[in-house]
């Protein structure tokens, strides 16, 4: 069949012929084979059938893969979706599996193999990845001298232990005898951006060689992602929660999303791009001598080191990668001393931020040097605190406004205190929703238990509001702490609200600092056991937001107690069962 150059409309049994032909194709290979018939009418060509076959058959050559998620906060789920998406417009199948539900056994008849994981804590595996990476590393693997692998490993440059459970997946699979096509690819907190690179390039790892015709599909599929869900907000209101005498800043944002066409879940977060402090750039300019408007390289643009500064690089926090980059610069031995012992450097580093280093040390560099010693300035996720079934085109946060004393100057969060102080009503700032799947209400009318201390209570807000919306039967009961009950009872006349109407059924405060010995919410868990216990009897669905390092823990503990002693089993067999309502996601934690 030939088409010929000419205008004329399509006869109706063509049309009838084209549409059998087009009818099972994906939306990016309609986007490739619009490009393609394109492209030989207006060189005009006829379309040779045989060539068009054997392109196709080509591209049905190509691998199939298994890709193993083991995710935290949903990211590793975003690159897998995506690395599934463009496996499918070249005719390959990437097969996505979570490390909860995959058995170890099963990788020795593994072939090609995708792991995408992030670190939690400390360089901890997620829960859903736990029993995988520790089982990875024993005989019960098998020979894996078949299978072919590369890691994705996703982390937090300003933690000690970054992409470690990644890093440990690549060891323990090498270990094991299987190749390993690549390093481990580690991702940092703005990997956004790298998200089409690294998933056509990790798809490139299996297949040696790339056809013409599936560049050409790799590029529409690029080509239809261009604002990443990027969406400019209007600051509708901001109130200082807190009360008269309190030592805490916390403030109830409401933000618009009228016309975004954005939608939210409960449990979701909302990303937000703030933007540096013009005091603190102006400092660092000047302590290095530099031009505030010399043009610098940055994406392909030039614009200068002032706006390079204040919009898109990080200042208010120094990592590792920074600190190499930046020591090429300094002619100090102390700086390299410091480099080479670890718990000094994180100890150094420690609550410092750029200005501080620049203080410490004399650096001799240019303002694009400069620039690309930098990590990018990545957005701040802040828990949702708001059901959109309860305010529609709204998104609500709870933010802490982060300030403190070091080397006798006043250091702010760079995101909470634009929020504070640098964002009006009014004025509008770049959001981006970030999905939760690890931090999700139960699908029925199960009882939930909430542990929520400071603004660890925003997305139990939505969670109420959620089901009071919805008319759910499921019992709520809230757990909530902070240091004074005048001052810091965040949202006090909603929750009694919700408590009066039946909505909250139950809820336990523990305010620290009201009496002389501290109170916190574990010990409320504690004093409620019996009671807790047979919620979770019933069916009970434990929630957990705050802060990681040290409430989550004590927490957990306190569960961990309640199943022993309630239960009538062992400390191992508690933190067993504990483990097991994590992977069954009966015990969330959204944590930071």
């Amino acid at each position: 069949m030939s088409i010929s150059n000419s205008t004329d409309v399509l006869p109706i049994q063509l049309l009838g012929k084209a549409n059998d032909l087009i009818k099972d194709l994906s939306k990016d290979q309609l986007i490739w084979l619009g490009g393609y018939l394109s492209g030989l009418a207006l060189n005009g060509q006829d379309i040779d059938t045989g060539e068009l076959v054997n392109e196709q058959r080509q591209l049905e050559s190509n691998v199939e893969l298994t890709v193993l998620v083991g995710s935290q906060s949903g990211n590793a789920k975003i690159i897998a979706k995506h690395l599934s998406e463009l496996a499918e417009a070249k005719n390959a199948k990437a097969n996505v599996l979570s490390m909860a539900d995959y058995k170890v056994k099963n990788l020795k008849d593994e072939k090609n193999l995708v792991v995408i994981v992030s670190t939690h804590g400390e360089g901890e595996p997620p829960a859903a990845a736990e029993d995988l990476h520790r089982l990875i590393d024993t005989k019960r693997a098998g020979n894996l001298s078949g299978l072919n692998f590369s890691v994705i490993a996703l982390g937090d440059s300003s933690y000690k232990n970054y992409c470690q459970t990644g890093i440990d997946f690549h060891e323990r699979l090498k270990k094991r005898g299987a190749t390993a096509l690549s390093e481990p690819l580690l991702l940092d907190v703005d990997f956004q951006d790298q998200l089409e690179e690294v998933t056509r390039e990790t798809l490139k790892l299996f297949k040696p060689t790339e056809s013409n015709i599936s560049d050409q599909t790799e590029k529409a599929t690029t080509n239809t992602v261009s604002s990443n869900g990027i969406y400019q907000a209007e600051v509708l209101d901001k109130v200082l929660l807190n009360g008269k005498g309190s030592a805490k800043e916390t403030y109830h944002i409401e933000l618009s999303l009228e016309d975004s066409g954005l939608e939210y879940q409960p449990g979701d977060a909302l990303e937000v791009f703030g933007v540096n402090d013009e005091s603190l750039v102006n400092d660092i300019i000047s302590k290095l001598e530099l031009n505030a408007d010399e043009l610098v390289d940055l994406k392909s643009e030039k614009i200068e080191l002032k706006t390079a500064l204040q919009h898109y690089r990080e200042l208010t926090l120094v990592t590792l990668p920074v600190m190499k980059k930046l020591s090429a610069y300094v002619t100090e031995p102390v700086l390299n001393t410091l480099l080479d012992n670890r718990d000094e450097l994180d100890k150094y580093l420690e609550g410092r931020d750029l200005l501080d280093l620049i203080n410490d040390f004399r650096f001799k560099l240019t303002a694009q040097q400069l620039v690309d010693s930098l990590r990018a300035l990545p957005p701040r996720a802040y828990s949702i605190a708001s059901s959109q079934s309860e305010v529609g085109d709204e998104v609500h946060l709870t933010v802490g406004a982060v300030r403190y004393e070091k080397n006798e100057r006043v250091h702010e969060g760079v995101c909470s205190t634009f929020l504070a102080d640098r964002i009006a009503t009014e004025e509008k700032l770049g959001v981006r929703i970030k999905q939760n799947e690890g931090f999700r209400l139960p699908e029925t009318d199960k009882p939930i238990i909430m542990i929520g201390p400071g603004t660890g209570i925003a997305p139990f807000r939505s969670f109420i509001q959620e089901r009071a919306e919805s008319g759910s039967k499921g019992q709520n009961w809230l757990f909530f702490g902070d240091q004074h009950f005048e001052s810091d009872f965040l949202y006090q006349s909603e929750w009694l609200k919700f408590r009066k109407n039946g909505i909250l059924n139950n809820i336990d405060i523990a305010f620290s600092r009201d009496q002389e010995e501290k109170v916190y919410v574990q010990n409320r868990l504690s004093e409620k056991a019996s009671e807790v216990y047979s919620w979770i009897k019933n069916g009970a669905y434990i929630y957990v937001c705050g802060d990681k390092d040290k409430m989550a823990k004590d927490v957990r503990e306190a569960f961990v107690e309640i199943f022993q002693k309630q239960g009538g089993l062992s400390k191992q067999e508690a933190e067993d069962e504990l483990l097991a309502f994590r992977k069954s996601n009966r015990y969330q934690e959204d944590v930071y």
